[in-house]
């Protein structure tokens, strides 16, 4: 009887006799040098060259039958795994030629696997490769970088604890320094242009992957001189390999704002743009621009420097392909058209490019893609009924027509007001465009929101756009998109709007969780706010509770905490890449997070004017609270409550702003905050006033001119009047008035007789807190007193002027006064007492240090000691100069508080953890300076905040935790020696061995042994 097969011979016979053969020799050949540690696993532990060349060659002889179907086979993953242990040995050889073979071979190995890579175990390759890099010998280094880079490229989604494995292990070996050399020695014609290419392309890939890395780069002005110098290269793929380096370096915004440093290289970038470069190079030049205008400053400098050459290279890959007569977007140039529009989402920032881009006609560029070449398709009727547009779009549908609505949103929103757009006789393809626009909308709304065709990635940009046109500042954009979207749902209108508040009502109620389906949510919010842009649906969306399904959605957005952002919903929006922004801060859209909420604000903005909700008898209580005396808690405060609760905590600037508009309806014109709330204790205050406004009617103000200045100049006479504060003329005079145990000038200012009392008190109070309450009949002079003083955020309120889409939130500020240093309202000195760097031991030596400007009417009201110090007989009551004991850093941190509220952070970004010691000890010892300041000036913000910060810091990176606890014990900031001590308390023994502890103080050394023997315990009874 045949004894029964077993699993291994099973798994043989799948095999052809030559593989199995092949594979016998490679198992003969490793088992020379492949043997078993002390801990039982494989190692290669032969360094003879003759073996190690015989083993490469049987490797290169099974590799060469090894197909990508056949290396999933169990036996041939098992050889695959033991020629990569040896391939790991042999490249540690001192060989060339065996090195050579050896990388070159590694090459093919992956080559013929791939996407098999992530099976194996590959850190240690990845060692033995990065470790070659660095080697004189090109071959050698050029093979290595191809074989590391196909490792990275093809690992697929790892663990977050492996990829940070293979950083260090990168790092470990200096691998991006070694990189970074390679291409700095570069020279063409001497180095073969391979060796330039890979090595460009690995570290691209690992700028990609690996955001820590590119500080290293971005900060080497030596190789950022030479990539900038490699993009003006003959070579096409120099340039190409440099651009892609340089995008996946403008990930990292400290990168980014390095690049647009450089006005040659971003002119060189623009020019590659244009048509007499290769296709690829010009999608390279457009992603790279992508992300330099990631953020508005960005899109700022580059358009500063070179607006018009920028614009026309975007609309020219755009439309390019026009010439060919082709009736839609050629196949090979898709993905140039597809970047250009990409890159053409620019629009979204204001600026003088918007301009531009009418100028080299955008609007028939996106006709063109949306419906087809204009000029070699249709005969151009002035008019296109809704069915033919719908049909034409529908025939020319393709994975442009996104960017398309996005565009035309953009620049809808971003027209000026008197705007007209370039007509051709009788024909405007702005005119058909937002046609369009509306005729697709309507035809979904027809069919309850599904697709037009089956395509659902239209379904929210050409919604949003719709939107945005409707709520264009230009008369043309807003006047035209109404009347066609009025027209084209007059038919349907009513239904539609029942079936769309009966939808959004379950959303309200819960009975459908809001974001199940967040992106039929959004769309419905989105369209309803369309909807409530037109007066004759008011009052039925009123009579089916509109406002209050809307007040409900508002209400559970804030209290579930939903979050849902438009790169969620917006497929085109969505990267099928997992590599990671770093350094760049908040750089959401307007909606910002918050789009569910954002578009229930929208909606309800537009729908609150002829509600019955709105009344005039609100008063403001203990300077915060603002409560309806005769509503009690009804919906209406129901619903204030929840607009003051997003101005308090909602981060994006689109749903504050919409609530703060909305507040105006109910009399409440600004944003009360803790910064205005601290300066309106100045408000008609004599103590510290300069300024005396009189009437007609005998009543007079005394107000502050550096608030005035800083935020209502208007009210001033000139200043070239007040920097000749002896001359009396132009209407005011000069009073000499005490203050403290000095004498001062207080200027008087005569307003004209036109001006209303009750008026200007509530212009003074919005200036000096940002915030006033308006009823009755104050409004009418409020509203010609606000124009006349150039308050415009106050005069829009007033006017229930539509909000601009991007529209800064309502925010209190003065930093303006801080460039009033020399000006005759600067009336103090703050002098840091001792440098950044000294110690607390310093403080009694009168060091020279710098000084700033300040005003005390600032100082005092946010600093209950300065105000008691002025108030009081003290000597420095009445002096110009005031000594502060901390350095010049934590005094300019101080006094950008003083007058923004705020104070600097520090960002742990990969500036910060790639700063040494000594960078990094002085950015925390400015916050430990504050920290102690606070306790002695009763500033317990400031103490606070700056607490956080050095915190932050310990936790973030721990490098210089025992010079902070250090610094932190000598000027007695014990909560902050406890905080680090509970950081570094597991390093202990390291920190001991390192005689780092002679620095600490004994009382220190005692908290920070007691707290690791607690640590210990607390370990071992976990692991118990």
């Amino acid at each position: 009887m045949t004894p029964p097969k077993t699993g291994k011979e099973e798994k043989k016979r799948e095999l052809s006799d030559h593989v199995l053969t092949l594979r016998n020799r490679l198992h003969e050949a490793l088992s020379l040098g492949i043997k078993l540690d002390g801990n039982k696993l494989k190692k290669w532990q032969c360094m003879d060259a003759g073996i190690q060349s015989h083993v490469l060659k049987t490797m290169s002889a099974f590799i060469a039958c090894v197909s990508l179907p056949l290396s999933q086979h169990p036996l041939i993953k098992e050889s695959i795994s033991d020629m990569l242990v040896a391939l790991v040995g042999i490249l540690q050889s001192e060989n060339e030629g065996i090195l050579s073979r050896a990388a070159d071979l590694t090459v093919k190995l992956f080559c013929s696997i791939r996407a098999s890579i992530s099976q194996y175990p590959m850190l240690e390759v990845i060692i033995s490769l990065s470790r070659l890099l660095s080697l004189y010998q090109l071959p050698v280094a050029t093979s290595c970088a191809i074989a590391l880079n196909y490792i990275l490229t093809h690992l697929g989604n790892l663990r977050s604890t492996i990829r940070k494995e293979i950083w260090e292990a990168l790092d470990k070996n200096n691998t991006v320094g070694s990189l970074a050399r390679a291409l700095q020695d570069y020279v063409d014609g001497v180095y073969p242009l391979e060796y330039f290419t890979e090595m460009v392309a690995l570290l691209r890939t690992i700028l990609w992957w690996w955001p820590l890395s590119r500080y290293y780069i971005w900060n080497n002005n030596t190789l950022m001189d030479k990539l900038e110098g490699n993009c003006a290269s003959a070579n096409t793929l120099v340039v190409t390999g440099v651009l892609k380096l340089l995008s996946a370096l403008a990930l990292c915004g400290h990168g980014a704002m390095k690049l647009l440093e450089s006005t040659a290289l971003l002119r060189r970038i623009v020019q590659i743009m244009g048509e007499s470069h290769p296709v690829s190079v010009r999608v390279e030049a457009l992603i790279l621009c992508q992300h330099l205008m990631r953020s508005a400053k960005g899109c700022t400098q580059l358009t500063m420097l070179c607006c018009e050459p920028l614009v026309q290279g975007v609309t020219k890959a755009m439309g390019g392909w026009r010439s060919s007569s082709s009736r839609r977007v050629p196949a090979d140039q898709m993905p140039l058209v597809i970047e250009a529009c990409r890159t053409a989402l620019m629009t979204r920032w204001a600026g003088d490019h918007h301009h531009c881009f009418w100028v080299h006609e955008i609007d028939e560029i996106l006709l063109n893609i949306l419906i087809g070449n204009c000029a070699s398709t249709y005969p151009m009727p002035p008019v296109f009924s809704s069915k033919e547009l719908l049909a034409m779009v529908a025939d020319n549908c393709s994975d442009t027509h996104p960017y398309v609505w996005d565009i035309l949103g953009y620049l809808a929103a971003n027209s000026e007001e008197d705007f007209h757009p370039r007509t051709t006789g009788e024909f405007c393809h702005l005119g058909i465009l937002l046609s369009c626009a509306c005729s697709v909308v309507t035809d979904m709304m027809q069919r309850g929101c599904s697709s037009l065709t089956s395509h659902m990635s239209e379904l929210e940009p050409v919604s949003r756009s719709v939107l945005l046109m409707v709520l264009s500042p230009c008369k043309y954009i807003a006047s035209r998109a109404r009347y066609n979207l009025s027209e084209m749902v007059r038919p349907f209108g009513d239904v539609y709007l029942r079936f769309l508040l009966s939808s959004l009502q379950l959303n309200a109620t819960g009975d459908v969780p809001i974001v199940s389906d967040s992106l039929h949510t959004t769309t419905n919010l989105i369209n309803l706010a369309c909807m409530s842009t037109l007066s004759q649906y008011h009052k039925l969306i009123l009579k089916n509770k509109g406002i209050k399904i809307l007040s409900a959605i508002i209400k559970r957005c804030i209290n579930s905490d939903i979050h849902v952002s438009r790169s969620n919903i917006a497929s085109h929006l969505q990267s099928t890449s997992n590599w990671k922004t770093c350094c760049w801060g908040h750089l959401g859209d307007w909606e910002g997070n918050d789009i569910l909420l954002f578009y229930s604000l929208l909606s309800l903005s537009q729908l609150i004017g002829s509600s019955n909700l709105v009344c005039d008898h609100y008063q403001k209580v203990s300077g915060e609270i603002i409560v309806c005396t005769r509503c009690g808690h009804s919906e209406a405060q129901d619903l204030i409550d929840s607009l003051q609760y997003i101005l308090r905590n909602t981060l994006s600037s689109g749903p504050r702003c919409y609530a703060s508009y909305i507040l105006s309806f109910f009399g409440f014109c600004g944003f009360s905050n803790k910064l205005g709330r601290k300066i309106e204790r100045a408000f008609n205050e004599h103590e510290l006033a300069d300024l005396e406004l009189l009437l007609f009617n005998g009543q007079s103000f005394n107000v502050h001119g550096v608030i005035l200045v800083a935020r209502c100049p208007h009210l001033l006479p000139p200043i070239e009047s007040l920097l000749k504060e002896k001359k009396m003329d132009d209407g005011y005079n000069i009073e000499e008035v005490i203050w403290g145990h000095g004498r001062r000038s207080r200027l008087k200012v005569r307003m004209s007789n036109r001006v209303d009392s009750g008026a200007l008190c509530k212009i003074l109070e919005y200036v000096y807190t940002g915030f006033t309450l308006v009823n009755g009949e104050i409004v009418r002079p409020l509203k010609v007193l606000a124009k006349y003083c150039g308050l415009k955020s106050l005069s829009d309120m007033l006017h229930r002027k539509q909000l601009k889409w991007g529209t800064v939130g309502p925010d209190y500020d003065l930093s303006r006064a801080l460039d009033l240093a020399g000006h005759p309202f600067s009336d103090i000195i703050l002098k840091a007492k001792i440098s950044e760097r000294a110690m607390p031991n310093c403080n009694l030596c009168q060091l020279t240090s710098p000084h700033m400007h300040a005003h005390k009417i600032i100082l005092c009201s946010n600093c209950d000691y300065l105000r008691a110090l002025f108030q009081s007989g003290m000597h420095d009551s009445f002096s110009e100069v005031i000594e502060v004991p901390i350095g010049w850093e934590a005094l300019s941190k101080l006094i950008t508080w003083f007058y923004s509220g705020q104070l600097p952070k520090v960002n742990p970004d990969c500036r910060w953890i790639n700063m040494n010691k000594e960078q990094q000890l002085s950015e925390v010892q400015a916050y430990i300076e504050l920290s102690s300041l606070a306790e002695y000036w009763c500033l317990e913000e400031v103490g606070e905040e700056s607490s956080k910060v050095v915190v932050l810091c310990l936790q973030s990176d721990q490098k210089v935790s025992v010079e902070i606890i250090h610094y932190a014990a000598n000027l007695s900031q014990w909560k902050l020696v406890e905080a680090g001590v509970s950081s570094v308390a597991h390093l202990y023994p390291k920190i001991r061995d390192a005689g780092e502890l002679d620095n600490l103080c004994e009382e220190v050394v005692d908290m920070l042994r007691a707290e690791y023997v607690r640590y210990s315990q607390e370990q071992a009874y976990r692991s118990g």
